[in-house]
């Protein structure tokens, strides 16, 4: 069992206690002993016997304020137990802000950077044990609200958000590395990226399949979400053709780098064409994601402050006895 003080630095007073002794209390002024009652001749004690019993009530009070001053000083005993926590993730939603989010081909002719917006504040606001991080990107990654556990602070972010904040274009890889980097720092042991783009990445730098392995290698976990929009068949039927083409062509893209990313670092990868189908992916993300219970060592400590201060007390009380003793001493 080991012992530690709350206050250590309050035993330094202990060291007053040999000045007080040679200083408040001189040698040269000693009590005086004598006998109560009885012959002097029959009760008087021997000179060593009188020369013990004069000086023990100062040695007594010495003693007395050792006691008090460990009593301050707070000893205490450390003790490790076992406690079950619900522990959240480090979490960070990387959202797609390129031009492209402009499109209103969402339900109810929402733009696509409504939507994304919409549900991601609701998903926000659900992770409540959460530390979460908000990325914007598009050609460039930024990293708009750092790590927190307040959820409204996240939601703020997310409502602020707006295209064209950074260079245009999607630029993937520069959107998981920043987020990498938010969460290397994360004292949480499941770190994870909820990704949302409506774009092929198109960036110049590494490619998405090296940040994956780099996100794996850091123990991340990406979810990818394609934001697709429905197509506009209210035109001629070459165009409709073409505009199925072309995005057909978008999705293939899409789904062959977000799929590897996401099976590489061990997430989903998924597609959502209105406001419903995305909130119940977040929904089913929330599900994967929920808090976990974990065991943790916590150390608690038990006070020994008592003992000290009851010590201190007898003390007192055999200086006192002492001095009601058949010899008395003066002063």
């Amino acid at each position: 069992m080991s012992i530690e003080f709350a206050r250590p630095e309050l035993l330094y007073l202990l060291l007053l206690l040999p000045l007080w002794w040679l200083l408040v209390w001189p040698w040269g002024e000693g009590g005086v002993l004598y006998v109560r009652g009885g012959s002097e001749s029959h009760g008087a004690p021997r000179r060593g016997a009188a020369a013990v019993v004069t000086v023990l009530p100062k040695l007594l009070r010495v003693v007395m304020m050792a006691f008090l001053i460990v009593a301050l000083a707070h000893p205490r005993v450390p003790e490790v137990v076992q406690e079950s926590v619900m522990r959240g993730k480090g979490m960070v939603i990387a959202v797609d802000i390129s031009t492209s989010m402009l499109a209103d081909d969402m339900a109810g002719d929402s733009t696509r950077m409504e939507v994304a917006r919409e549900a991601a504040v609701r998903f926000a606001q659900r992770r409540t044990m959460d530390e979460l991080t908000l990325v914007a990107f598009s050609g460039e990654s930024v990293t708009r609200v750092p790590a927190t556990e307040d959820p409204a602070v996240i939601v703020a972010g997310i409502e602020s958000i707006q295209p064209q904040l950074v260079l245009d274009g999607t630029d993937i890889s520069a959107a998981m590395l920043n987020s990498i980097a938010e969460l290397a720092d994360s004292e949480r042991r499941d770190r994870v990226v909820v990704l949302l783009t409506d774009g092929a990445h198109n960036g110049s730098g590494v490619a998405p399949m090296v940040t994956a392995r780099a996100a794996a290698a850091f123990g991340v976990r990406v979810h990818s979400i394609a934001l697709i929009g429905e197509p506009d068949l209210s035109g001629s039927p070459p165009a409709i053709r073409a505009q199925l083409i072309r995005q057909a062509e978008l999705e293939a893209q899409m789904e062959t780098v977000l799929t590897g990313i996401s099976r590489v670092t061990g997430g989903q990868y998924y597609r959502a064409s209105n406001l419903a189908t995305l909130d119940s992916i977040y929904r089913e993300i929330a599900v994967i994601e929920a808090p976990v219970q974990e065991t943790e060592d916590v150390i608690v400590y038990r006070s020994l402050r008592l003992w000290p201060l009851l010590a201190a007390l007898l003390v007192v009380g055999l200086e006192a006895a002492l001095r009601a003793s058949r010899w008395g001493i003066l002063p």
